[in-house]
């Protein structure tokens, strides 16, 4: 799982960067929760093929897609109005303030590009000042205006047949308000953008098969065998202990934060199922009804008997199951019941597939996590949401699956260890499902 790790927070040479920044040191990248977490996988083998598959937590790509919609969003659509303040520093100087990014509008009309684009209005005039064009318009506005003098053409004449002249005269490469504003706002557009743009296009490469070909590769060395990924994107830390454990324990190496306060606002945006103990053992259904002891049939002979000519497997299965055209489940309500219909993808999980609804978390803390550096004390915290109870097993009375060992089959754990300054401490997590 290291090098699962070191390959998914890779990052770019600088030197290859247009938009260089301040390369951040290593001790802060390794304490930073941006980054990708990835959970302990499970490695299956066969004779030729290795199926490895482990769960990701993309939060630096969540955090990159949220400041590039933020950017887009201030450049477009301003939330509030614009509002500017001058403040004068200790020698004197003005300095503007605004209180937002100004948008693209905005930048061009509160910026320097009316200034340019006078600039080039002015040096482009400049050039065909001089010109041969510019030079024939006034030799030609001279002779009429000597006509005029000498009472051959009328003041009217001399206009309408100036501006004839000059309606031929058609520059091609006059820089127009509309071309200079519409390249200003696309350069505008650029700076803000392409620097979150690259970075969540790079981090969405990284699960690319043309990226992961290169690890495949590296992974294929070490087992001699094929490789096959599986990999399980979450959208909530808490969703594997694994890495919500990983997350804890990176908030906790920080002096700055308080033991009690990371454990409890990791906490503190997971919604839990309402669970009543009564309400369970009062809807408990029969041991009966389930697929699992349906099937049961204790005598073999009934297997081979031919119904009526018929497939045997597909009268078995009809038996159980509803035709797909006619998948209807009973809601049961205070006053009446009634039927509603289902696909198939639903009926099968609703009925039958368990551990779909998360059931509880609990963490605990212990170690050297006290804030101060001299005479530190070990301390022991633990929070935790819900329970790490089966409620098949607990409150409806059912069997459930045994595994191997102390684990639980609707609980994952998870350990950590890892070091401050003041010395080592561990995390331990579980996460239950229903």
């Amino acid at each position: 799982m290291s090098l699962l790790k070191s390959f998914f927070n890779f990052q770019l040479n600088q030197n290859l960067m247009k938009n260089k920044t301040k390369r951040l040191k290593l001790r802060f990248r390794r304490v930073s929760t941006k980054k990708v977490f990835i959970g302990r996988g499970d490695v299956k083998h066969t004779s030729n093929k290795v199926v490895i598959t482990f769960y990701v937590l993309n939060t630096e790509g969540m955090l990159l897609s949220q400041k590039y919609e933020k950017a887009k969003k201030d450049l477009f659509y301003p939330p509030f109005p614009l509002k500017k303040k001058v403040k004068y520093s200790r020698k004197g100087k003005a300095r503007i303030i605004y209180n937002r990014v100004l948008s693209s509008q905005e930048n061009f009309v509160q910026g320097d590009h009316q200034e340019l684009y006078d600039l080039y209005t002015m040096s482009i005039m400049n050039k065909y000042a001089y010109s041969s064009e510019i030079k024939l318009l006034n030799s030609y506005c001279n002779l009429l205006t000597r006509l005029v003098e000498t009472n051959i053409l009328t003041n009217d004449e001399k206009r309408i047949l100036f501006i004839n002249k000059i309606s031929l005269w058609k520059p091609l490469d006059y820089l127009k308000y509309n071309q200079v504003k519409l390249e200003s706002l696309k350069r505008f557009k650029e700076k803000k953008l392409r620097y979150f743009y690259h970075l969540l296009k790079l981090n969405s490469l990284k699960f690319t098969n043309q990226f992961m070909s290169k690890l495949i590769f590296l992974v294929r060395k070490l087992y001699n065998k094929d490789v096959e990924f599986n990999i399980v994107k979450l959208k909530k830390m808490h969703l594997n202990s694994d890495i919500y454990t990983q997350g804890v324990s990176l908030k906790l190496r920080n002096r700055d934060n308080r033991l009690y306060k990371v454990l409890k606002r990791s906490l503190r945006k997971i919604d839990l199922p309402v669970i009543s103990r009564i309400s369970e053992r009062i809807s408990k259904p029969k041991k009966e009804d389930f697929f699992v002891n349906r099937i049961r049939n204790n005598i073999i002979s009934s297997m081979f008997t031919d119904d009526k000519g018929k497939d045997s497997l597909n009268n078995l299965l009809l038996s159980f199951y509803p035709a797909t055209d006619d998948l209807e489940i009973n809601i049961i309500k205070r006053s009446f019941t009634k039927k509603q219909k289902v696909s198939l993808k639903g009926y099968v999980l609703r009925q039958h597939l368990k551990h779909l609804k998360l059931r509880g978390i609990r963490v605990e803390a212990k170690g050297r996590l006290t804030r101060r550096a001299t005479a530190s004390r070990s301390v022991f915290k633990m929070k935790w949401i819900g329970g790490l109870k089966n409620v098949d097993s607990s409150f409806r009375g059912l069997s459930t699956v045994m595994l191997r060992g102390y684990h639980k089959s609707n609980v994952q754990y998870t350990f950590i260890n890892s070091k401050t300054r003041n010395g080592a401490f561990g995390v331990k997590g579980w996460v239950s499902s229903k």
